[in-house]
């Protein structure tokens, strides 16, 4: 360690990014136990957390209404609590280091399932380049990149763009959400791969990721899957299961 990193680390000693205690830097132990995880049962089409296993039909309730469950989706905690907000240091407090541990918890997701384990390309969610401005840096790209990382897997993300601003869709109603982000993506060039693996932040109703996946298709990408770090419920009181959220 150099002289100047060690009388920084004497002036700022490394903090849990979360609950500021010194000494486990980016996120500390016990931060990360309270981190909402979803555990089964859950959908297998969705990942949609359930009080109890899918029916006959094999989807939760919600798949057959929801336009994004015609892609695979995973996401790898509630957003809610503690894991809330861990997104929001990561994307407004600008506390960046926290996408390596928080992707590493999305890797180990996705290296758990061979669907999304074994794909040709991983690419983050885009931010319109006026949004990329005033944040500095895309988060959905720096969770895609600890992903690939860890899994050997290359990270694209130049081939899909955001063409249009969008407004924030958690002030909108779902659907509001889905004309908010209609034809705000494109392609650059062709992506003639066969599997896709998507990777944003948060999924709330869907459509951001249904939008990018729908352009991935039609620009060449054979399947499209999915994976978020958090996902929101859709009734809170209704449909949390005690047993799937630790």
């Amino acid at each position: 360690m150099s002289l100047l990193r060690a009388a920084a680390h004497l002036l700022f000693p490394p903090a849990c990014q979360l609950c500021r205690r010194p000494g486990e830097f980016p996120i500390c132990q016990d931060c990360l136990r309270t981190l909402p995880r979803i555990r089964p049962p859950f959908c297998p089409r969705c990942g949609y957390p359930l009080t109890s296993p899918p029916g006959s039909s094999g989807a939760c309730p919600g798949c057959p209404r929801d336009r994004a469950c015609r892609f695979l989706i995973r996401s790898w905690g509630i957003y809610d609590g503690p894991l809330r907000k861990a997104v929001h240091a990561l994307k407004f407090g600008g506390r960046r280091a926290l996408a390596r541990p928080l992707g590493a918890l999305m890797a180990g997701v996705a290296a758990a399932d061979p669907l999304l384990r074994d794909v040709c390309r991983i690419v983050p969610v885009p931010l319109h380049p006026s949004r990329l401005r005033e944040r500095g840096f895309n988060q959905a790209q720096a969770l895609a990149e600890e992903v690939g990382r860890r899994l050997g897997t290359a990270v694209d993300a130049r081939v899909l763009q955001r063409v249009r601003p969008t407004l924030p869709q958690a002030e909108l109603r779902a659907v509001d959400r889905r004309a908010n982000v209609r034809g705000a993506f494109r392609m650059r060039g062709r992506a003639a791969w066969p599997r896709v693996l998507l990777v944003d932040d948060v999924m709330s109703t869907g459509s951001t990721v249904a939008e990018c996946a729908r352009t991935l298709r039609q620009g060449g990408a054979g399947e499209v899957v999915v994976l978020t770090l958090a996902r929101a419920l859709r009734e809170v009181s209704a449909v949390r299961n005690p047993a799937a959220v630790v």
